[in-house]
């Protein structure tokens, strides 16, 4: 239940980081109208949090796979 709540609490603070990246998107981008800046925002966002999900993702499947598995060159 602890390892739930944690996840909870970072997924959460994840959701109010991509809010904040939306906003300053909507901003810094001044010659588009604010929606679509904002949706870009949360599209580049979108794209990093994918990233790095992978990656921990993969690293932990190489971190857990069997030594045995591997060919011996």
């Amino acid at each position: 239940m602890k390892t739930l709540c944690r996840y909870f609490a970072i997924g959460c603070v994840v959701a109010v980081m991509g809010m904040f990246i939306s906003d300053i998107c909507g901003s810094f981008f001044n010659g588009m109208d604010y929606g679509s800046a904002c949706v870009l925002g949360m599209g580049m966002f979108l794209c990093v949090v994918i990233i790095t999900c992978t990656g921990i993702v993969v690293s932990k499947l190489e971190q857990n796979s069997d030594p045995s598995d591997k060919k011996e060159s």
